[in-house]
């Protein structure tokens, strides 16, 4: 025992690396069987006239049954064009089932695979024939094939479980386990990503970083265009995102377009891209691939949010496993290794909250002026590209130490504050007004939904105030209302896997998977922590306070959506996400601490429980989410 304790890091990864070795062999099974690198059925290829328009069919039979790995189809694409495969397929069972795939060829790809890994007794392929379609070869393939992200993933998470459960460290010093499991995980999103848009308006957040990173003439390749149009590549195998990553290497030197701008100097809102355009700018200057360039940025961005939440968590006296917690789930990681000023706007508030609270519920005689002007400073950062959040600054006349000062020192600080705040608030406010009175109805629209104009729908709340309070009071309360990407079908889930559980255009984690998330939070949320009693000990009057201000940003969140993303007139509020609310949680974390309801664990268990279940939410989705259907 002492020899297995004292060599345990040897063994751990040994047995690390055999359990991905392993799941390759249990993957391969199939191909170890019966492998087959290339089995043609370019002879069963047939042009058939379908009510006057020509198209390809494949038809190929097998009565004993072939597994199939994948479908192949080589040729010249030079529109998208979609092709369904019926199967008749032999499941573990033995029984014949028919099954249909959808896949799609376009011009960014000239082999385009689909997998299937059944044992196939028959199948169709239709393809539409044009000139700028041709298709000449099809292939099915059975291979061994070592799959890196495969390999990636198991090592990620067998290392974290393995830190987690032997090596006590790590729980003493969560912020530590928080760094490896965050860069480990963001790694793997953004190579696993590809040189293709998936986050929340990641084509716009990726436009203004490779503006800011090239100054005042900003030369746009092919490949970088091919980003900031959201271009669809419609690849979805390991096999057509190597061929796009070559696609986009060999587009992306030179430019097609020269913009020049009015100015290189950086605008507020723009503050958060900075970290992502310098990492975007090194790799520029070291010429690397287009690819990787842009997988460059995104880890300017996940490098960022790490920081920024090691010294959060590291700092927080209290709530400090639920922050880290929340940190670590899926949704947060996934913005932090994407093209965003999200991850920027939830770390810079959250270390903001932190810092304030330090101040606020662990009283000291003076003020830890570094800390105060730190909060304030990260409070106005994270609150710039959103300035919906800079009510939460106001929590600041809540110091306990200003009340000790001099009138004069008082009045300069209330003064202080005041102005930020205004300066901050006028960016959101001021335009809308200005517009307002200068008769710029159709001021602060976005064209993407139609009828929407600030102005108009400002005009509008004026004119039935009574009608509008009630739509905003409905709308917060009725938390089915979280939207991802607008579509009902596919955004029907429980809120808090909107919040905590979503790769927005990859999908979300199903609501079953709430069972583990709700009571992790329910555990952290109430957890009996012996820093609490200064929580509890706040007069009533400065909670009451203290919800006023994250009530107030509430309602302006969803104000802002209605104004801006609303079409005018209706009775409803779009594009409000559940991800809004992640630079609230640690305060709201703490305004919900009290003597009457408490969870009493001890902090090593809870630790290893939270994490855990961190683990497992983060490691189903980048699997389910990422992997799985797209790189397997």
């Amino acid at each position: 025992m002492n020899n297995i304790r004292k060599n345990k890091r040897i063994i751990a990864f040994a047995a690390i690396i055999f359990l991905a070795v392993l799941v390759e062999l249990v993957s391969n099974r199939n191909a170890l069987k019966n492998a087959y690198d290339r089995k043609g059925i370019s002879d069963h290829i047939y042009v058939i006239d379908d009510a006057g328009e020509e198209q390809y069919q494949v038809i190929f039979s097998d009565k004993k049954g072939c597994f199939i790995q994948k479908i192949c189809l080589k040729g010249t694409f030079k529109d998208r064009k979609e092709y369904t495969i019926e199967t008749k397929q032999i499941n573990e069972f033995g029984k014949e089932i028919e099954e249909q795939y959808n896949d799609v060829v376009n011009h960014f790809c000239s082999e385009f695979s689909t997998n299937i890994n059944r044992k196939v007794t028959y199948l169709k392929i239709t393809l539409p024939k044009s000139e700028s379609v041709t298709l000449n070869e099809v292939y099915l393939a059975n291979k061994i094939d070592i799959n890196i992200y495969r390999v990636f993933f198991v090592l990620l998470v067998g290392l974290l479980v393995y830190c987690l459960f032997f090596e006590k460290s790590f729980l003493k010093n969560v912020e530590w386990y928080f760094v490896i499991f965050s860069l480990s995980f963001g790694m793997l999103i953004i190579l696993s990503a590809q040189p293709t848009c998936h986050s929340w308006d990641e084509q716009i957040h990726f436009k203004n970083t490779y503006k800011i990173a090239s100054g005042k003439t900003v030369e746009w390749s092919e490949a970088a265009l091919v980003i900031a149009e959201r271009a669809d590549t419609g690849c979805n195998t390991k096999e057509e995102y190597k061929q796009l990553k070559e696609y986009m290497n060999q587009h992306g030197e030179g430019y097609v377009l020269r913009e020049i701008q009015e100015t290189n100097e950086i605008s507020y809102i723009s503050l958060a891209y900075i970290p992502m355009a310098i990492f975007l700018k090194i790799g520029k200057f070291f010429h690397m691939p287009f690819s990787n360039i842009f997988a460059f940025g995104k880890i300017g961005n996940l490098v960022t949010y790490v920081f920024i939440m090691f010294w959060a968590i590291y700092l927080a006296k209290s709530k400090k496993i639920f922050l880290a917690f929340i940190a670590m789930l899926p949704t947060p990681i996934f913005l932090a290794a994407s093209y965003t000023y999200d991850s920027v706007v939830f770390s810079f508030i959250t270390l903001a909250c932190v810092l304030w609270a330090r101040e606020v519920f662990f009283k000291t005689d003076n003020y830890h002026k570094v800390s105060v002007i730190a909060a304030i400073f990260f409070m106005a950062i994270g609150s710039l590209s959103k300035a919906v959040y800079i009510p939460l600054l106001l929590l600041m006349l809540m110091l306990p130490q200003f009340y000790k000062r001099s009138k004069k020192e008082q009045i300069e600080f209330i003064i202080g504050i005041g102005m930020v705040f205004l300066v901050v608030m006028s960016t959101f406010v001021l335009p809308v007004i200005t517009s307002t009175v200068s008769g710029n109805i159709s001021y602060g629209g976005d064209t993407r939904v139609g009828d929407t104009s600030a102005v108009r729908q400002l005009i509008s709340m004026l004119k039935h105030p009574v009608s509008s309070a009630g739509l905003l009071i409905r709308s917060i309360v009725d938390l089915d209302n979280f939207r991802n990407i607008g579509n009902y079908l596919s955004d029907n889930y429980f809120f808090g896997n909107l919040m905590f559980l979503n790769y927005s255009t990859l999908g979300t984690l199903s609501d079953k998977w709430s069972i583990l998330l709700l009571p992790s939070l329910t555990i952290l949320m109430f957890l009996d922590e012996p820093e609490n009693e200064n929580i509890t000990q706040e007069k009533t009057w400065k909670k009451v306070y203290m919800w006023m201000i994250l009530g107030v940003t509430v309602v302006l969140i969803w104000s802002a959506l209605y104004l801006s993303f609303t079409p005018v007139g209706e009775n409803k509020i779009d594009g409000v996400q559940a991800r809004y609310y992640l630079p609230l949680l640690y305060l709201a974390a703490l305004l919900v601490t009290n003597n009457k309801v408490k969870v009493n664990m001890k902090k090593y268990s809870v630790t290893k429980f939270a994490f855990f279940i961190a683990v497992v939410l983060q490691a189903v989705a980048a699997w389910e989410l990422l992997i799985k259907s797209r790189l397997l």
